[in-house]
């Protein structure tokens, strides 16, 4: 019985290791969740506009109006909004295990939107 020692360093060494490694990936999956949970805000945002802001002008005020921090559970976010010239932009901060930004655009209203769903219209014309 010369083996006494090899459970003492198993427990030492490779336990530890085990536990940093889902420790961390536990820490990854997290800040996954919430710089994803913060896009899909900031792209229902920006893809739901509703058409009377959009004829009014009033696209930033709708979108600043918008709650995007809703679901962040661990950390802080914010998010800043802007819209020129038929730009609408989100960008957010997220602050966790240090910062991390996060941003979505979209054009609104512009002539190649109303193309394709032209287009779309005519070839269901034709058949």
């Amino acid at each position: 019985m010369n083996n006494k020692g090899y459970m003492t360093i198993e427990a030492s060494f490779i336990v530890p290791i085990v536990l940093f490694g889902i420790f961390f990936t536990i820490m990854g999956l997290m800040l996954s969740y919430e710089r994803g949970y913060i896009i899909a805000e900031e792209n229902v945002a920006l893809y739901e506009i509703p058409l009377t802001n959009i004829r009014n002008d009033s696209v930033e005020g709708y979108l600043s109006g918008r709650e995007y921090t809703g679901g962040v559970v661990i950390g802080s976010a914010s998010v800043g909004t802007s819209y020129s010239s038929h730009k609408a932009k989100c960008s957010g901060v997220l602050k966790i295990y240090g910062t991390n930004s996060v941003s979505s655009s979209r054009e609104v209203d512009v002539c190649t939107g109303r193309l394709r769903r032209w287009q779309l219209y005519d070839d269901l014309c034709e058949e």
